[in-house]
């Protein structure tokens, strides 16, 4: 579709979708308080990154996605080692810890996936010829 979109790299980075230099989060993931904010555009290539309000309501189907899949992968893999008893606590406390990064990878994939497809205009430019 697009020739220079960012990457893999440029997602668990947390860098905007379209020049893969700008950040999409104002804070450290690890900034408890505040790993929810959002920059509103691109400093790199001034992609807006919410086109419309509500955009990110979409985020909730990607991260419920992420933690259905966790969910599974550690009760297989609890299961093979004998602990899969223990999973109904272990799986909770493990889905609490990584919720920063579960809510930022369901906005990201956002902007990485639903973004180009929705908003073609606003993602590649009115002059593109190649979408």
């Amino acid at each position: 579709m697009a020739k220079n979109r960012a990457g893999v790299i440029s997602f668990f980075g947390g860098r905007c979708p379209k020049c893969g230099k700008g950040k999409v989060f104002k804070n450290n993931i690890l900034s408890f308080k505040k790993f929810t904010e959002t920059n509103l555009e691109c400093s790199h290539c001034k992609l807006s990154f919410e086109p419309e309000t509500g955009f990110f309501f979409g985020a909730m189907y990607w991260s419920y996605a992420i933690l259905v899949g966790f969910t599974v992968f550690m009760s297989i893999l609890l299961g093979f080692l004998g602990y899969f008893d223990q999973a109904l606590y272990i799986i909770p406390v493990l889905i609490v810890f990584t919720l920063p990064w579960v809510f930022r990878w369901g906005r990201l994939l956002m902007l990485y996936v639903v973004y180009p497809f929705m908003y073609k205009d606003k993602f590649f430019g009115k002059d593109r010829d190649d979408i």
